[in-house]
């Protein structure tokens, strides 16, 4: 270098080269230039433009703020994957800002004088799963979380307030909901305090309850506990006004200076203060001390503390919250989930998608939000259901049906209920009652299908809300689709993210397809079609070849059933044009994966299902032109073979 630093390069693998700068320059970075006709994928959750593609874009890796579609959408990550074959990884939380404003060209720079960073090629062209492998192989991967975490969930904005019937507090409010729930036979495992909820301005920063509305906490937590929902609390690195957090921290000296307590709500702790951090972590540990099971950590990216502090203090943060709740519940005895997560967090928190818009538009923004999550390396990710940045009378009735079907496809359902927004409460009616208990219930019943892909995604990176790309990479025409997603192998899902009830679908090459729900059309790979559906139904198919694991393992609210027990079902679609299929399930009792084979005769016209120890006994369902086909599901594992099978996709 030029400068008097150096550059040194070194292949740590076949496939992974390691490249060093060290420089007397404040700044350094680096340029990839490819074909002009070469995509890049990754670095932000945020969709900039209303796509996965990032084209045309420079922004710096932090938060953004209010924005099209979705406010503080904000995980991110300094990796990219270019369709030239290669992707890049930069070991760093120091500010930086990426650039891809000209056709085929990506660059970086990163406030530092020292950075680390890898170029990840495959073994095999076009395999950009094992690219994201690689990457959270450097990096990190997903963290494991509870079965209450899949959902369904509910929260309300604000708790104390919209009370109804017998109503006179928060606490009652939150029974109020455990009452529908349990009345409509609607399967859900969690519930949260948005603030406010403590006496603290803004309702945080003394570490506690407020007794108006929270009378008996302790056996208010133990309650729902007991009617089978794990509760979560809101945090967040700011010391709000008078609070004991901002008294103690002005004490001594802990907070980022220059910045409005009044103006901004509170600045940040520095804490990368030891002390600080300890005095954080040990206030905060009050929650888990008295039943809560999990932080919805929020802000961090609100001008609370220096921009160039956004990724250190994350990090700091999501890791002192994890810690609280860790040495209380054990790893997978909670669940923490982040609005504004880089890189690493992965390993210590889920994430939400921020505030989405409560309009169409939100929708399609969340649902390319939810996608290059995955690109980025996290999997487990929500949406507020029906949006979070409400006006007037949304959401409509059209918009939140269509993302509760969303949301029955996404690896968390979470809903924001109440403030005026309750579907079993007027201007709702009962029929969207009846399609949030239907995709709920749903969602519930695909749990065993979702800990599964969530638990690969623990051990390999690959997320289950896959960009079309990483299943169909031979087919060029699914690079810059943003509104269909495969979730896991199996399912097509191409949620309506708009007015109407129609919307074209086009079905990536390589497999046929057969619409899901009511088990009737078959779809060519390569094909387009066009749909209008009631908001009762939403576009989602199922691979050639596809075994789906579903069921109700877990209990959670489920009350109004007898004598209730664990049970699975096996669905298998078979295609004698697929020679084996296997799915890789997950056995949450041994915590061991377990292959599932079908294996199809076409000669004998037979299909033969093998399986190893699944924990929990059930039914094992061959859907196929003449009906269901079925067979007991033993849980210690067993095969079953089927005669005189006529596909579905034949």
């Amino acid at each position: 270098m030029h400068d008097g630093g150096s550059i040194s390069w070194n292949c740590i693998s076949p496939t992974v080269m390691q490249i060093k700068i060290d420089s007397s320059k404040q700044f350094v970075g680096a340029k990839f230039i490819n074909d002009a006709t070469d995509l890049f994928y990754g670095v932000w959750e945020y969709p900039l433009s209303d796509t996965i593609v990032n084209s045309n874009v420079s922004f710096e890796l932090k938060g953004f703020r209010n924005s099209e579609g979705i406010n503080w959408s904000n995980a991110r990550a300094p990796f990219f994957i270019s369709t030239a074959g290669y992707a890049v990884y930069a070991d760093s939380t120091a500010m930086s800002s990426y650039e891809f404003t000209a056709p085929g060209t990506a660059e970086f720079v990163f406030n530092t004088s020292s950075l680390t960073y890898y170029i990840i090629t495959p073994e095999k062209k076009n395999d950009y799963k094992a690219i994201i492998e690689e990457y959270t192989g450097l990096s990190a991967r997903s963290i494991m979380p509870p079965d209450s975490a899949y959902g369904p969930n509910f929260y309300s904005d604000d708790f104390e307030e919209d009370f109804h019937g017998y109503v006179r507090n928060a606490q009652e409010n939150y029974y109020d909901v455990v009452d529908h729930l349990y009345y409509h036979q609607i399967h859900a495992s969690g519930l949260f305090a948005d603030r406010p909820y403590g006496t603290g301005n803004s309702s945080f920063g003394n570490f506690d309850f407020d007794p108006k509305y929270y009378p008996t906490p302790e056996q208010f937590i133990q309650n729902l506990t007991d009617y089978g929902f794990d509760f979560q609390v809101w945090v967040a690195n700011r010391a709000f006004l008078d609070t004991e957090l901002y008294n103690a921290s002005v004490e001594n000296g802990w907070l980022f200076p220059g910045i409005d307590p009044e103006q901004f709500l509170g600045p940040a702790l520095n804490l990368s203060i030891p002390a600080a951090y300890e005095y954080f972590k040990e206030r905060l540990s009050y929650f888990p001390s008295i039943g809560v099971k999990g932080y919805k950590i929020d802000r961090g990216e609100e001008g609370e503390m220096p921009v160039f502090e956004q990724n250190i203090q994350d990090v700091l943060f999501r890791r002192l919250c994890y810690e609280t709740m860790v040495e209380k519940w054990g790893e997978d005895g909670f669940h923490d989930f982040a609005r504004s997560a880089y890189d690493r967090d992965r390993a210590v928190t889920t994430v939400w998608d921020g505030d989405a818009h409560s309009n169409f538009t939100g929708l399609r923004y969340t649902v390319a939000d939810g996608i290059r999550a995955g690109l980025i390396g996290f999997s487990h990710w929500t949406s507020d259901t029906g949006g979070y940045v409400r006006e007037g009378d949304e959401p409509t009735e059209e918009l939140w049906a269509r993302w509760m079907h969303h949301s029955a496809f996404t690896p968390e359902f979470l809903i924001m209920i109440g403030t005026g927004h309750t579907p079993w409460y007027a201007p709702y009616t009962e029929r969207l009652v009846l399609i949030l208990k239907q995709t709920a219930n749903l969602h519930h019943d695909l749990i065993p299908f979702i800990k599964s892909y969530t638990y690969q995604a623990t051990q390999n990176g690959v997320p289950i809300m896959r960009a079309l790309f990483l299943e169909s990479p031979e087919d060029n025409k699914v690079y810059t689709i943003s509104d269909e997603y495969f979730f896991g192998e199996e399912f097509l899902v191409a949620p309506i993210v708009n007015e109407g009830g129609s919307r074209t679908v086009y079905f990536p090459k390589g497999a046929d397809y057969l619409e899901y729900h009511n088990k009737t059309d078959v779809y060519k790979g390569g094909s387009t079609a066009q749909v209008q559906l009631e908001l009762e139904y939403s576009p989602v198919y199922i691979k050639a070849g596809s075994i789906v694991p579903r069921g109700d393992i877990v209990q959670a609210n489920n009350k109004w059933t007898k004598n209730w027990a664990p049970h699975l079902t096996v669905e298998a679609y078979p295609s004698f044009d697929v020679e084996s299929s296997t799915f890789t399930y997950y056995n949450g009792v041994s915590k061991k994966s377990v292959p599932i084979t079908m294996i199809p005769n076409k000669k004998q016209s037979s299909v033969k299902i093998i399986y190893g120890d699944m924990g929990v006994g059930g039914t094992l369902i061959l859907f196929t032109k003449k009906g269901e086909l079925k067979a007991p599901l033993a849980a210690t594992g067993g095969m079953a073979e089927f005669k005189n099978v006529e596909s579905l996709f034949s």
